[in-house]
């Protein structure tokens, strides 16, 4: 049944059955089924609610910082709601020749919900610590080994694999100069490719009493050219088992230095994936990466295989998710796997690190009626 319905005419009433207890029957099994799916449809409808908000401030936030506007996080702290229901029931009587005896009854229902969600800002002190923290490399590996493509997880998360730098000046404001990029996009290409081969593994070795984050190497796999011309890039002896990774000098030349970028580097970073109309970039409001020769940098030659964001004056068609910014519409295209890919490990990657404060969890409360 669903939210308004009735029941039809019987031409005779079953026998045996007394009338009002048949009503009654028929009033308690509807009012209950109707209670029971208003509860199911309601949670499933705030689970995509709650998604769709959270998505759209994430995208929002991510416009935001292009435009060198601040970004503004919100946290949901309840969810609620309530929900209105009614029912009305009528007897009567046809007194004909050919049914002396015959009954009519009419049932209706309705409801109505109001849900409610609950916002605080997420702030202070211990969140802006957590923002502006460097990523831990321990959860890097962590992201490593979750079944994420490493090329995806070291691009957002690595600013630095020794000396090759993945456009460090991106994890700020959109810079006026081209980054450095290419020789540790041509590394971590490698390194997916051998990951894939099982050549080696992102892991924990135990050494000296301590839990530490490594790159394994299969044993088959140290006389690999392609493992030779990592070694080359990233300046690597042969390795026995393992090369340490860590944030610091200490490792010495057999380890891996992974400088990372903080969660808001992430974002100022994916941000250069936004197309923006042009009119914008020529009235001079958002900053213009150029090259050295001076012709304009496009940033489609670092994120445009793992992150694009595209424009619209009107509401697209086909958007996964769509927000409306200065007159325009940002949307993720539902057609583009790999944007969807890495806007899922963008919302990972807040959650692990940004959300992280120690408070109650969000609490869900439906009621259920009487």
């Amino acid at each position: 049944m669903t939210g308004k319905g009735s029941v039809g005419n019987w031409k005779t009433w079953p026998a045996g059955l007394p009338k009002g207890l048949f009503l009654l029957g028929l009033l308690l099994l509807c009012g209950c089924g109707l209670k029971a799916r208003t509860l199911k449809e309601s949670s499933l409808s705030f689970n995509r609610a709650l998604s769709e908000a959270l998505s759209e401030q994430l995208l929002l936030n991510l416009v935001r910082l292009r435009y060198g506007e601040p970004p503004v996080f919100l946290q949901v702290t309840s969810i609620s709601t309530q929900y209105g229901f009614s029912g009305e029931a009528s007897v009567g009587t046809d007194i004909e020749e050919a049914y002396p005896d015959t009954y009519h009854l009419g049932l209706g229902f309705s409801y109505a919900l109001r849900p409610t969600f609950t916002f605080a800002p997420l702030q202070g002190k211990e969140f802006a610590r957590r923002l502006l923290s460097p990523i831990p490399v321990e959860h890097v590996v962590l992201l490593l080994n979750s079944g994420w493509r490493a090329d995806r997880v070291l691009r957002l998360c690595v600013q630095r694999l020794n000396h090759l730098e993945n456009a460090p000046t991106a994890s700020g404001p959109t810079p006026t100069e081209a980054p450095r990029f290419r020789k540790f996009l041509q590394a971590v290409s490698l390194l997916e490719k051998l990951r894939e081969a099982g050549k080696i593994q992102f892991s924990f070795a135990q050494e000296k009493g301590r839990l530490l984050p490594v790159l394994k190497v299969a044993p088959e796999a140290r006389k690999l050219p392609t493992l030779q011309t990592v070694r080359n890039l990233l300046g690597l002896p042969p390795a026995e088992r393992y090369y340490l990774l860590g944030p610091g000098t200490a490792l010495g030349s057999s380890g891996i230095r992974l400088e990372t970028r903080s969660l808001i580097g992430v974002l100022f970073y994916l941000s250069n994936g936004i197309e923006v109309p042009e009119e914008d970039l020529s009235s001079g409001k958002l900053p213009l990466t150029r090259n050295p020769d001076g012709s304009p940098f496009s940033w489609a030659e670092v994120l445009g295989d793992i992150f694009r964001i595209k424009t619209s004056r009107s509401l697209p068609e086909g958007a996964l998710i769509a927000v409306r910014h200065r007159g325009f519409w940002f949307y993720i295209s539902d057609r583009d796997f790999s944007t969807k890919s890495t806007f899922i490990l963008l919302g990972q990657l807040f959650a692990l690190e940004a959300s992280r404060e120690g408070g109650p969890a969000p609490l869900l409360t439906l009621p259920i009626g009487k």
